[in-house]
């Protein structure tokens, strides 16, 4: 397990444990090659309560019936959500969705507008919980959440090996 610590947000500390499968999934599905399609899922874990620390238990992974690009994807939630639902009935509600990931053809990637108006629209669908948002690169991984209105990154790192 790692512990990724940050004080790169405004609003203080985030802290988040990654198990090093869910590292190692990430990079496996980084976009290396010029004809690879993004990689894309739902992030299934834990929080504190005050939404400062975040434990990422697994991901879900594209599936058929959803659609990819180099440079977009249209996960259909369906398949997704029964994975976070079997998750959250297994660990008598422990483990439930917190955000989502998916990967760019870029070293260090960027959200772009597209990323933002899914991220707000992710938010309005779970205004119980905070969420977080990961964007794997060719290179660094950079995990993003709502601070204040705006979408920080609160943690980047090398991803290679």
């Amino acid at each position: 397990m790692f512990v990724l610590n940050s004080e790169m947000a405004t609003n203080g500390k985030t802290k988040v444990h990654v198990p090093l499968e869910l590292l190692n999934i990430w990079r496996d599905n980084r976009q290396l090659d010029k004809d690879s399609h993004e990689a894309f899922g739902a992030l299934i874990g834990s929080q504190s309560e005050c939404a400062s620390e975040f434990w990422l238990d697994t991901c879900t992974l594209p599936q058929k019936q959803d659609s990819a690009t180099r440079t977009s994807f249209n996960l259909r939630a369906s398949h997704h959500q029964r994975v976070v639902d079997s998750y959250f009935k297994s660990s008598k509600g422990t483990l439930g969705y917190v955000g989502t990931w998916h990967t760019h053809p870029q070293h260090t990637p960027i959200p772009s507008n597209v990323d933002i108006s899914d991220w707000c629209e992710c938010i309005k669908r779970n205004p119980d919980r905070r969420l977080l948002f990961v964007i794997i690169g060719q290179v660094n991984m950079c995990i993003f959440r709502e601070v204040e209105g705006i979408f920080e990154c609160v943690y980047k790192e090398e991803i290679d090996e």
